[in-house]
């Protein structure tokens, strides 16, 4: 009974350990109307009239190793990838989250940047 009782605890204790270690978090940032790291001009332009792509995520990630990041994740990154994903210039309707996650010493923060694509330039402008 007693040694069942130890075998018990001690599982559980190591099983608190873990979870100790071992976490993550997502935290909603921003959502905004429109972003870009291009120069955009809107004065004479129907957004909704131009080709768009919608759903795009990009990411911007930088690790962390013993407790030390090395390096913090831009937004401007993630914005860049999505803009060049979705082969545009501007997003709308932008989420931006910011993700964590570790195990025990190794771990990565990210900034994700989800929203719709829009090209408001021709092509090879």
């Amino acid at each position: 009974m007693l040694r069942a009782l130890l075998r018990m605890t001690s599982v559980f204790a190591w099983t608190a350990v873990a979870l100790v270690l071992v976490t993550g978090c997502s935290v909603r940032l921003a959502d905004l109307t429109m972003v870009s790291t291009k120069n955009v001009s809107l004065s004479k332009v129907d957004l909704d009239k131009l080709p768009q792509t919608q759903g795009v995520i990009a990411k911007d990630s930088r690790m962390i190793v013993l407790g030390i990041p090395l390096g913090f994740p831009h937004l401007e990154n993630a914005v860049d990838e999505a803009l060049e994903m979705g082969k545009g210039d501007l997003m709308t309707d932008a989420v931006i989250t910011a993700k964590g996650w570790s195990i025990f010493l190794v771990g990565q923060n990210t900034l994700e940047v989800k929203g719709s694509v829009v090209r408001t330039r021709a092509t090879g402008e």
